[in-house]
C-alpha cells in the first residue's frame, strides 16, 4: 500500500439511476481532465453499454477517450470500462460500480465508490465502508 492510496465515497442525494450515471459521467470527465488513468468496474454488460454511450454523448466539446477494457491489453485509452476482472490494472484510480467489494483495489492509486440514496446502494457502501476499515484505511465521504 503506498502513501498517497485512498478511498473516496461519493454519496448523492438522489436515488434514481440516471442521476447517478449522469454524476459518474461527470466524474470521469474530471479525472480525465486532471490525466489520470481509470478503470470503471460495471456489475454488467447492460449499464457498461449504457455508460459508453453516455460518454459518447457527455459533451460535444470534451470527448472522454475511452475503451471497452477487455478490447484492450494494453492503455490504449485513458478510460476504460470493465465487466470481467481487470486483467490489466492501470494501477491509477479505479471507479467501482460492481456491487462486489474490488479485492484489487490495493493495485490502485486511489478508489471512488459512488452510492445514491437507494436502499441497496446504501446497505453496501455501509458493508464496504467495513471492510475498507478492517483492512487499514480511512475513507473520505463527500456528500453531493
Amino acid at each position: 500500500m503506498s502513501d498517497t492510496q485512498d478511498v473516496v465515497f461519493y454519496v448523492l442525494s438522489s436515488d434514481g439511476d440516471a442521476e447517478r450515471e449522469a454524476f459518474i459521467a461527470k466524474l470521469v470527465n474530471k479525472i480525465h481532465r486532471e490525466n489520470r488513468l481509470c478503470d470503471v468496474r460495471f456489475d454488467e454488460e447492460q449499464a457498461r453499454t449504457r455508460f459508453d454511450l453516455q460518454l459518447w454523448q457527455y459533451q460535444p466539446q470534451a470527448f472522454i477517450p475511452h475503451v471497452l477494457g477487455e478490447e484492450s491489453d494494453t492503455l490504449s485509452a485513458p478510460i476504460r470500462l470493465w465487466t470481467e476482472s481487470i486483467s490489466s490494472p492501470c494501477q491509477d484510480v479505479l471507479l467501482n460500480i460492481h456491487p462486489v467489494f474490488p479485492e484489487a483495489f490495493e493495485q490502485y492509486s486511489r478508489t471512488i465508490e459512488v452510492l445514491d440514496q437507494s436502499e441497496r446502494l446504501i446497505q453496501m457502501g455501509r458493508e464496504r465502508w467495513k471492510t475498507y476499515k478492517a483492512k487499514g484505511f480511512e475513507p473520505v465521504i463527500h456528500k453531493i
